[in-house]
């Protein structure tokens, strides 16, 4: 199949028919139609797909990725920091952007910024935001110095830190106002310094957030965006068509030819860095004693059961691929495109595994939310069927929402897991997998770290050179290899559909941001 992909370069050499200055009931609006949003728009709370669609045009973060020259978006730029330096092993200093303010009309200043970090609000005892502990890990002190400038102090030399500023925890919040409404109330009014600010929040329905002519930066495109929750695909193309809806996403894969082919309608398809995976849950808690999953031997006999590769190249033609565990191209020079899985496709192997595990027979669990990610479902009943071939029974349990799929008991549980925020394999790995993470503390927790993993990832973490660094992740994935706790499927495909008039790239970002580096007018 032959998909349409804008040309990125055309949003550097914009070309926007609306003058820079103009009014803003003179801009256009811009209606979005998404699958779903996030219950609350705190940015560390919501960290969510669905929450990347709409944070960055709220609120803006202390450093940026340049996705708009580079689609990896390994380059690092001033966001609300202007600039950063290593003022000694352990401290980085910040000076913050000035003439910022917050949509409430408060300036923005250093103290906003330590609030935003603070152990209080992501890294303490009991956090406002705990979601952010891993994000911040190895933080000990956050102080505004005066107004501009802010010092950042790690527990250990940590000399890629400050790439962590590009993900939520780095977005600044109003100290004042969050601190007078709480976080609940902030979740659903939320305050940010971002081009767009929200007038009106219903999770279930829609977002809607004007153009904010305080914005310290360039003049927002259009006088309003609204994200409308519209979860049937055929409603969202339904609207776009009829002039209803500017931008839809997410398009089954059956229907891309007709999208592609539909008059007055572009399409976008691209891969982004994330990366759909089911865990097994491999702990014998909440009534899960006699849980056969918790042999590892079982598991990788799973994983070599299936052919993945041809399983995604099935499913997606030549749209993306199924990886190597933990082997991603967004890891710059981490990544190793001859390496091989340890434990890849090989059903003879996975027989001399499973003969040799505990398993009998027993029927397993596979939890999936609906409609999680596009082919996500139709994989799965092609896996089913490769690990029946091999004497596995697995039971299909289709799910309305992630609380349905959390309840035990389940051996499997679907998940996706986002690489692209730290620009090598120190949040995919270490911590999203590291003791602190959801798979290890949240309620619906999967497995538990091994001390060999716990200490590969102590050295990945406080390592200065490269080589030292590489050496450390390569232990900490044979670890993980070793236990198996999750299988990943391929790397993610996000696509839009969008009318004439209107190009949007984000390149291979999930998270939207519709100014003027990623969007180009042309009506």
């Amino acid at each position: 199949m032959l998909f349409k992909r804008l040309c990125f370069a055309s949003a550097l050499a914009l070309s926007v028919s609306i003058p820079a200055l103009v009014a803003a009931q003179d801009r256009p609006t811009l209606n979005f139609a998404v699958d779903n949003l996030w219950p609350t728009m705190d940015p560390v709370i919501g960290i969510s797909t669905t929450g990347g669609r709409v944070h960055s045009n709220i609120f803006e973060t202390l450093v940026q990725r340049n996705y708009f020259e580079d689609p990896d978006g390994n380059e690092l730029i001033p966001g609300l920091a202007t600039s950063w330096e290593r003022t000694s092993d352990t401290v980085w200093t910040l000076t913050i952007r000035e003439g910022v303010t917050f949509h409430n009309g408060d300036p923005m200043t250093a103290a906003d910024v330590a609030f935003s970090l603070s152990a209080e609000r992501l890294w303490g005892d009991a956090p406002m935001a705990p979601r952010g502990a891993s994000f911040a890990s190895g933080l000990v002190r956050v102080e505004a110095i005066d107004d501009y400038t802010v010092e950042l102090e790690t527990e250990f030399p940590d000399a890629t830190f400050i790439a962590r500023l590009t993900t939520p925890i780095g977005f600044v919040l109003p100290k004042a106002y969050y601190e007078s409404v709480g976080t609940d109330d902030f979740g659903q009014n939320p305050v940010g310094t971002g081009p767009y600010r929200v007038v009106d929040f219903d999770p279930s329905t829609r977002l809607t957030a004007e153009a904010f002519d305080g914005y310290w930066g360039s003049d927002p495109l259009f006088s309003s965006i609204s994200w409308n929750v519209i979860s049937e695909y055929s409603t969202r193309y339904a609207g776009l068509v009829s002039g209803e809806f500017d931008l839809i996403v997410s398009i089954p894969t059956d229907q891309l030819s007709v999208v592609e082919n539909t008059d007055g309608v572009n399409l976008l398809v691209s891969q982004v860095g994330n990366y759909p995976m089911f865990a097994f849950n491999t702990l014998d808690i909440d009534g899960m004693e006699d849980n056969p999953i918790m042999d590892a031997d079982l598991r990788k006999a799973m994983v070599m059961a299936v052919d993945m590769d041809t399983l995604a190249r099935a499913l997606w033609d030549d749209a993306t691929y199924a990886p190597t565990p933990f082997n991603f191209p967004e890891y710059g020079d981490y990544h190793d495109p001859d390496r091989q899985a340890t434990y890849g496709y090989d059903p003879e192997r996975a027989a001399e595994y499973l003969a040799r595990s505990g398993y009998n027979g027993e029927t397993l669990r596979w939890h999936i939310v609906r409609g999680f990610f596009p082919n996500y479902e139709t994989a799965a009943e092609f896996m089913v069927e490769e690990w029946a071939d091999l004497g596995i029974n697995v039971e299909i349990r289709i799910l309305d929402n992630f609380a349905l799929a959390y309840e035990r008991p389940f051996h499997l549980l679907n998940m996706s897991m986002s690489s692209e925020f730290t620009g090598d394999p120190y949040r995919p790995l270490w911590l999203d997998w590291g003791p602190g993470s959801n798979r290890v503390i949240a309620s619906h927790r999967t497995w538990e770290p091994t001390e060999g993993f716990l200490e590969a990832g102590q050295r990945f973490a406080r390592a200065q050179e490269f080589d030292e660094r590489y050496a450390a992740y390569r232990d900490l994935l044979a670890e993980w290899e070793d236990v198996m706790p999750a299988m990943y499927l391929w790397r993610n495909v996000q696509t839009f559909a969008m009318r004439d008039g209107l190009e949007f790239d984000p390149g291979s970002t999930q998270v939207t941001v519709f100014d003027e580096r990623y969007v180009t007018l042309t009506e």
